[in-house]
């Protein structure tokens, strides 16, 4: 029977090298947590643990995902903490901008707040060790997806035998010079998208963990997920052979379905070398197929 589920449902999921907290429903509200990199995948209505993230990747504008973004700067006003930053699509940041200007007229305050447009291809080095890289997703309005990469040096193969001293010396005198810089893909989160997103973007298939939307799992909803630019799961699944992820975590499913239905729609559905990597952004115990 399809049902509608309790609210607040959280969610937990633990990869290697974070957490993934939020609650994530079409239509409903979207957001996640990586404490542990200080980033928020969208905000949805802004619970109070993300007033303290300092960095909010926003993939669009609709309100599921974005309705909390002039509390978050009001929090973090009230609260006193250093700005904080939301991305946005390039093309809303405009509209994000008078946003913020109307509830400053509304409530008769000024708001501390900074957003930055970014699209496809752009890179922004959130801190020494982590990188923000931009994907397009397929939506319909802009939409990014957001890459996360963990950059590592390692010292150049020419200078391995030098000693300390030596190493400090041409460090001094050519800075940067040492050590080839690589990246490794954290996450990929695609935010709202349809199946086109498969088709172009190959770096989704070998992050370490895929956060990809999957709002419709029954049959027949295989035409209102292209109507309305979402994903089938049956989109996904024609895919499987590519994926190289470590951990695929399926978000944003339709409030038609009950946790048990998602579940077993997907279950019945998954390919074999798939179902050990699969999660779904559902509380326990239905996370896991």
């Amino acid at each position: 029977m399809t049902g509608t589920a309790a609210y607040p449902e959280r969610v937990r999921i633990v990869t290697d090298r974070f957490t993934i907290e939020g609650s994530s429903r079409a239509g409903n509200e979207t957001w996640f947590r990586l404490r542990e990199l200080g980033i928020a995948l969208d905000i949805g209505r802004c619970p109070d643990l993300l007033v303290g993230i300092p960095h909010v990747l926003l993939t669009h504008a609709h309100l599921d995902h974005a309705l909390g973004v002039p509390f978050y700067f009001s929090q973090r006003n009230v609260q006193k903490l250093p700005t904080g930053t939301v991305y946005v699509p390039r093309p809303s940041e405009a509209e994000f901008e008078r946003l913020m200007e109307v509830h400053e007229r509304l409530e008769g305050v000024a708001y501390d707040h900074h957003f930055v447009g970014l699209s496809e291809g752009d890179s922004v080095n959130l801190r020494k060790d982590l990188r923000l890289r931009v994907h397009a997703s397929s939506h319909r309005i802009p939409t990014n997806a957001y890459e996360l990469l963990e950059v590592r040096h390692k010292l150049k193969p020419e200078h391995a035998g030098l000693s300390g001293p030596d190493l400090a010396e041409l460090r001094a005198a050519a800075p940067g010079t040492l050590h080839d810089e690589f990246e490794h893909s954290l996450l990929l989160y695609t935010g709202d998208t349809d199946r086109r997103i498969l088709e172009r973007n190959s770096a989704l298939f070998k992050t370490a963990v895929l956060m990809i939307e999957c709002s419709f799992t029954a049959d027949g909803d295989q035409q209102r997920g292209a109507l309305y630019r979402h994903m089938h799961i049956d989109d996904i699944f024609e895919f499987s052979e590519r994926f190289e992820n470590e951990m695929i975590v399926l978000t944003h499913f339709s409030l038609r379905n009950s946790h048990e239905e998602i579940r077993a729609n997907i279950a019945r559905r998954c390919p074999v070398e798939l179902k050990e990597r699969i999660r779904l952004a559902l509380p326990e115990p239905f996370s896991r197929l």
